[in-house]
């Protein structure tokens, strides 16, 4: 895949550069900071873990002021089913502990098996867009491909557009990572670039 393609807007994988590109090993707490959850290393994975009704949290070390795409590599770990989810556009709150203002994309979620996008905004979340029409497999492995230009958040999964939510009122810089909500997910093969796009005309000719 070379491109992605947004609603007016076009992605251009090639020009976006690579901020990280990252295997996990042994050094992984030299990139990433666990905010909530148990997460380690095994056999060349990260491990997130959250066995309550809430988001283990891993975050990356290094907040981004520019727009940004984390693309990764993940199964939940049977026989855990739900919730791959990741973050970014991602900040902490500090009063409750907690996932702030934030961006979050995730398979088998919102409790209905359901995949979409929502913002969460200190605890609670006021914009959605989501779809049951994409089932996940549990245990098997999928590349999800998530970020936001200017609060135009995409995800696909194995290089297939899942969902795109615009954001009004965008949320600016953060934190990238990865959120298992009441769930145990397997995470490789990391991916960080900073989005370079270009304006995509779009225009529909006559079909009769």
């Amino acid at each position: 895949m070379k491109e992605i393609h947004l609603l007016g807007k076009k992605i251009i994988l090639d020009r976006s550069k690579v901020l990280l590109d990252y295997k996990p090993g042994p050094d992984w707490q030299n990139y990433w900071m666990p905010m909530g959850g148990h997460w380690e290393y095994q056999d060349g994975c990260l491990i997130g873990t959250e066995a309550g009704n809430k988001g283990g949290i891993l975050f990356s070390k290094e907040a981004f002021d520019t727009n940004v795409m984390l693309t990764f590599t993940v199964s939940t770990v049977l026989p855990a089913t739900r919730d791959l989810n990741a973050v970014f556009c991602a900040h902490w709150d500090q009063e409750t502990d907690y996932l702030g203002e934030s961006y979050v994309c995730g398979l088998n979620g919102w409790y209905e098996h359901k995949s979409g996008i929502e913002r969460n905004n200190i605890g609670t979340s006021n914009l959605y867009a989501t779809t049951s029409h994409y089932q996940y497999e549990p245990g098997t492995e999928v590349r999800i491909c998530c970020g936001a230009i200017d609060g135009h958040c995409f995800m696909l999964v194995d290089d297939c557009m899942v969902s795109e939510l615009i954001d009004p009122v965008p949320i600016k810089g953060g934190h990238v990572g990865f959120s298992p909500y009441c769930t145990k997910l397997r995470i490789k093969d990391i991916e960080i670039r900073e989005i370079y796009y270009e304006p995509f005309v779009q225009t529909y000719e006559a079909e009769f």
